[in-house]
């Protein structure tokens, strides 16, 4: 609940067959670019909808982390990008 009020926006959902990518970054706050709207303060959270050009980054970011970026087709956001402790483990248990 703290995240949707962070956030400014509610639930994000998407469908597996919308995800073309997912990989591990060393730092998600690194990711995440251009205006935001939602919670940051630089180095410690970033959380909510960031837009840099024509792409649309919606993030979940704690800190300078290890986290998981998923790229996305034909949704309102590009990319999702979440800090995790174990990037990995969550990439391996994907389907």
């Amino acid at each position: 609940m703290a995240e949707k009020i962070q956030a400014l926006h509610g639930n994000v959902t998407v469908p597996r067959t919308a995800v073309i990518g997912v990989r591990a970054v060393p730092d998600g706050m690194a990711e995440v670019r251009g205006i935001r709207t939602g919670t940051g303060l630089p180095g410690v959270i970033v959380v909510g909808t960031a837009r840099d050009g024509d792409s649309v980054t919606f993030a979940v970011c704690r800190g300078r982390a290890p986290a998981v970026v998923l790229d996305l087709a034909g949704q309102p956001y590009d990319r999702i990008v979440v800090t995790v402790a174990n990037p990995g483990e969550i990439i391996s248990g994907l389907p």
